[in-house]
């Protein structure tokens, strides 16, 4: 019995440890390292717009979109290509792709995507003379990222955020105003 004890004392002792680390972790892992979910902003930062002019008469409608990304985690969050469509009801009239890239812990990233329209496409629809009549254009943007974060190296947390926007362009005046809603899906 004697030649156990020193056996039994250091498992105990291992045992112990390993249950103190486990809670240690647990509560590391529910409040500092807690996942939390990428906020996600996208706004319309202008639009270029050149008047119709010119014979055959011509119109450049280009859209820069500016996606924000603000990563709360303690772990970089590494994205997939972020597309932005632009659609003149329902119908793709431009796209951008911007690649892949990561932004760090706790950071704050601006993505930036630059939209040519096609417009002989809008021209195309029977919605564009009615509208280029009254002088505004009804476009609607969307723009996708996806990504995840590994957090203590082995847990991972999938987000993914969708940004529209209702952008209408003035092209009598070569303004434009735009609404955006943003939905984030984490786990997916």
């Amino acid at each position: 019995m004697r030649r156990n004890r020193p056996a039994l004392i250091c498992c105990g002792v291992v045992v112990a440890v390993l249950v103190i680390l486990a809670v240690i972790f647990v509560a590391l892992y529910f409040t500092v390292f807690r996942p939390r979910s990428p906020k996600v902003v996208a706004t319309v930062a202008g639009t270029e717009i050149s008047k119709i002019n010119g014979s055959p008469p011509t119109l450049n409608i280009t859209v820069h979109v500016d996606v924000t990304v603000r990563n709360p985690n303690y772990a970089a969050f590494r994205y997939g290509d972020v597309v932005t469509v632009v659609r003149y009801h329902g119908d793709g009239v431009g796209q951008s792709v911007m690649p892949a890239g990561e932004i760090g812990a706790r950071a704050t990233e601006t993505i930036e995507a630059t939209v040519e329209v096609d417009v002989a496409r809008v021209v195309a629809t029977p919605y564009f003379f009615p509208e280029a009549a009254l002088g505004v254009l009804p476009f609607q943007t969307a723009t996708a990222v996806a990504g995840k974060a590994v957090v203590l190296g082995s847990f991972k947390i999938s987000a993914r955020s969708e940004v529209a926007c209702e952008v209408d362009v003035y092209w009598l005046r070569s303004n434009a105003t735009s609404e955006c809603t943003s939905t984030v899906h984490i786990g997916r």
